[in-house]
C-alpha cells in the first residue's frame, strides 16, 4: 500500500468478526479504496487461517516483487 506508483489494485479483503455491525463498517472502509472489496470471511475463531495466508502472501510479494492479493470468485 506504500508503493504510491500503484494507484489501483483489483483485490479483496477479507474480514472476519462476531459483530455484524463492525463488520459492515470494516468492509465500507475498504471498499474506500479503490480497487478493494470488503467481504465477510466469517467469525473471529477463524482469523488465524487468514492471517497465516497474509503471511504467505507477503512472502510472494518479496519474492517475486510484485503486489499480488486475493480475490474471492463468484460473489
Amino acid at each position: 500500500l506504500a508503493d504510491l506508483s500503484v494507484s489501483e489494485m483489483d483485490s479483496d479483503v477479507l474480514v472476519l468478526g462476531d459483530d455484524r455491525e463492525a463488520t459492515d463498517q470494516v468492509r465500507a472502509l475498504a471498499e474506500a479504496i479503490p480497487g478493494f472489496r470488503g467481504i465477510y470471511g466469517g467469525r473471529l475463531r477463524n482469523a488465524h487461517q487468514v492471517e497465516a495466508f497474509t503471511a504467505n502472501l507477503i512472502a510472494i510479494n518479496r519474492r517475486y516483487k510484485a503486489h499480488a492479493g486475493i480475490r474471492i470468485t463468484d460473489v
